[in-house]
C-alpha cells in the first residue's frame, strides 16, 4: 500500500470536496493532490534522491500538510522537523545534525533565511515556501 493510496481515493470518490481550510486558503481534492504532485516534482527537480532529509519549518498548516506526509513517501527521502520556538543557531544546528540537504520554509521565518543558509554546512537549498 503506498501513502497515497488515501489521496487518490479521496480524489476518485469526492474530487470537488474541500480536502483543506487554512486561514481564508480552500483547495479540494483535486487542488490538493496537483499540489503533492508539484511539490513531488519540485524536490526530484533539486536533486532530492533516496535518503536525502528535506527539513520543514512551517507552522502547523496547509502549506504543513501537503508537505510533510504526501511528498515524501518512505525511505526514498526522510522528512526532518524544527521547532519553531528556537534561534536560527538552533535550528542550523538540528539541520546539520540529521544532514538536511534540502529546508522547506514558510512565509513567518523567511527573516531567518539568510542566517540559516550562513549558518548550516549541511543545506544545499533553502527556498521560501513551494
Amino acid at each position: 500500500m503506498q501513502i497515497t493510496q488515501s489521496l487518490h481515493r479521496a480524489v476518485a470518490r469526492q474530487p470537488g470536496a474541500v480536502a483543506t481550510i487554512c486561514g481564508g486558503r480552500r483547495h479540494t481534492f483535486v487542488q490538493f493532490q496537483d499540489r503533492v504532485a508539484r511539490l513531488a516534482g519540485a524536490l526530484q527537480g533539486l536533486g532530492v534522491e533516496k535518503g536525502d532529509r528535506v527539513g520543514i519549518l512551517s507552522l502547523n498548516s496547509d502549506r504543513y500538510t501537503s508537505s510533510t506526509t504526501w511528498p515524501c513517501p518512505g525511505p526514498a527521502r526522510r522528512r526532518t522537523r524544527s521547532t519553531v520556538a528556537v534561534s536560527a543557531t538552533e535550528i542550523a544546528y538540528s539541520l546539520d545534525d540529521c544532514d538536511t540537504k534540502v529546508l522547506l520554509i514558510d512565509d513567518p521565518f523567511l527573516p531567518l533565511l539568510p542566517e540559516l543558509r550562513w549558518l548550516s554546512k549541511s543545506l544545499r537549498t533553502a527556498d521560501p515556501y513551494w
